[in-house]
């Protein structure tokens, strides 16, 4: 009997998908290949028994920085328990085959498709695996890199995802090209120049199945989506045709975004499209060293006119313990960035990737990192291990404060106030050590009241309107401590005089103020929440929670009661 070739995805958690095995199981077309699946965070000895048991006659490993630890000791013991043949793919083993082949048999290097097929065909026929195309090996001692395969044709490739009866619900990694013309020093995309995209019309017949299969997201892996401008704005347009709840991701070049583009996102369905921006630093000389090009005026000009649009997720990225980028310009860099008012904003430190030309640069720039995957940054000539330390305090609260969408006002607002972002979460910091408080088991309640105080210590309305209106536009009427929100006797004359239009929308035999709630701001929250302006005027406004989506309106006073002045669009 014929025993199997098993590709293996070693993902970072359940939800993502593995797109490499697919590819290479749907371009190899045989029986004998196989796929298992598992994450980092699968007891070790129970995936290694799994694999034991299935008596391969190959075990084939797809290796990334994210894997790479885990997958390395399980390979050397699968060799050291079977006489299995061991391969390794994927972007680690590519660029570090010596360590590969610490722990394998063989290396496929680069594009695996053709060499993968080449290598079952060899393997199943009981011929000399060396032989086969992009393959490195060891002979007696010494490395043997054999020549690489040619790219194949992307329109060639079958759509991947065989199983989408088992994907309902998750994350697929979908690629529509493959390549990137730039040449930033800290990506491994870098050393790929030749750009090669798939037709149009394929990219759309797959977006269609994923669609039909209702997959929660497609991430495109694509290194800048919209290099080809006119391409991808047909791709969204596209989109924007069909009826479907999948969620769309990509990661795009802020200097490409022209009209068109944007024009697509903002005629998107609301939540439907997310965008990835990197920005990386705004310090000049930094950008120049790691040859990133980008335009920081235009990109603040894009976003703009992405979330006035308010259609798309915007998420913007910055890479710290670059070259040349001390720390108080890193915090300069971290203030311009989110001050284009992008929901989320992602704190990275640079990872020295294997084979990238930041690889080169570490003695140019005193460059010290970690031996071991992910290969981070521990200090440059320019920053010190103190200062990147910092860094990933404020890390922590960036994500728990501001990137979980939980107080995005209240942080615009209060770095208004104090004239940088970054001191406002040294603030938050240095409060939380102060009451002695554990942030990471810091309860909801515990931090609302540390964030209203600090709020009412700015003495600027504008701040605790901020938090106010954060957590009233949440989705449904959430819980506020009596020491925040107070019972006042002109909340109980408002609902003494509700408007019959917003009473009728209430549960009969219900309370009103279960299922609503009233404010005065000093802040125009119309005009915030239309075009992110801090104007002064003092407003009345009702959040209505009877339905899915939190509802607005602005009232006034008329008489004894109130009417509605408008309907607050979101």
């Amino acid at each position: 009997m014929t025993r199997d070739i098993i590709l293996i995805g070693m993902n970072a958690r359940y939800s993502h998908t593995n797109p490499a095995v697919r590819y290479l199981k749907t371009y190899a077309k045989r029986e004998e290949v196989k796929i298992r699946e598992y994450t980092i965070n699968n007891d070790m000895e129970k995936v290694f028994s799994d694999l034991l048991s299935l008596d391969a006659l190959c075990y084939a490993f797809s290796v990334y920085i994210w894997n790479v630890e885990y997958v390395y000791p399980l390979a050397s013991r699968l060799k050291e328990a079977t006489g299995a043949t061991i391969l390794m793919g994927g972007p680690e083993p590519s660029n570090d085959v010596d360590r590969a082949l610490m722990h394998s048999d063989c290396v496929i290097r680069g594009e695996g498709e053709e060499a993968f097929r080449c290598f079952c065909e060899v393997l199943l026929d009981g011929r000399d695996i060396r032989t086969c195309p992009s393959v490195s090996y060891l002979e007696n001692g010494k490395r043997v890199d054999n020549e690489p395969t040619m790219f194949v044709d992307l329109d060639s490739l079958t759509q991947p995802y065989y199983d989408l009866d088992s994907l309902k619900g998750r994350l697929v990694y979908y690629e529509s090209s493959r390549g990137c013309p730039f040449s930033c020093a800290y990506c491994l995309s870098s050393s790929d120049k030749t750009l090669r995209y798939s037709s149009v019309e394929k990219v759309k017949r797959d977006l269609r199945t994923f669609m039909d299969a209702h997959v929660l997201k497609v991430k495109f892996v694509d290194r800048t989506f919209n290099m080809d401008r006119k391409r991808a704005a047909e791709i969204l347009e596209f989109i924007n045709t069909q009826h479907t709840d999948t969620e769309f991701h990509f990661e795009i070049a802020a200097d490409l975004i022209d009209q068109r583009f944007i024009d697509a996102v903002n005629a998107s369905r609301k939540g439907q499209m997310f965008l990835e921006i990197g920005v990386q630093s705004t310090y000049l000389p930094t950008l120049k060293a790691v040859h990133r090009v980008q335009d920081f005026e235009y990109t603040k000009e894009v976003v703009r006119k992405l979330l006035l649009g308010r259609k798309a997720n915007v998420h913007l990225d910055l890479i710290a313990g670059l070259p040349l980028e001390t720390y108080e310009r890193f915090r300069r860099s971290f203030d311009d960035t989110m001050a284009t008012y992008a929901p989320v904003v992602q704190l990275g430190f640079l990872k020295v990737l294997k084979g990238s030309p930041m690889e080169d640069m570490t003695e140019q720039y005193g460059i010290r990192h970690s031996d071991t995957a992910p290969y981070e940054v521990l200090s440059t000539d320019a920053i010190t291990a103190d200062e990147l330390d910092d860094l990933r305090d404020k890390e922590y609260l960036l994500e728990r404060i501001y990137n979980s969408r939980l107080y995005y006002f209240f942080v615009h607002a209060a770095a208004k106030a104090k004239d940088s972002y970054y001191r406002v979460f040294e603030d938050i910091a240095m409060l939380i050590r102060e009451k002695g408080l554990d942030r990471e088991h810091m309860s909801e309640q515990e931090l609302a009241e540390l964030l209203y105080g600090y709020a009412l210590e700015l003495r600027e309305p504008a701040v605790r309107d901020g938090f106010l209106l954060d957590w009233y536009m949440r989705p449904k009427r959430a819980y506020l401590s009596r020491s925040i929100e107070k019972s006042e006797d002109w909340k109980k004359d408002f609902y003494n005089h509700l408007p019959e239009l917003l009473s009728r929308r209430i549960p009969k035999g219900k309370r009103p103020w279960h299922y609503s709630r009233v404010e005065h701001f000093m802040t125009d929250v119309p005009k915030l929440l239309k075009d992110l302006s801090w104007d002064e005027r003092e407003c009345l406004m009702y959040f209505d929670y009877t339905e899915t989506d939190t509802k607005i309106y602005e009232l006034e006073k008329s008489g004894e009661g109130y009417i509605i002045k408008e309907e607050v669009e979101l």
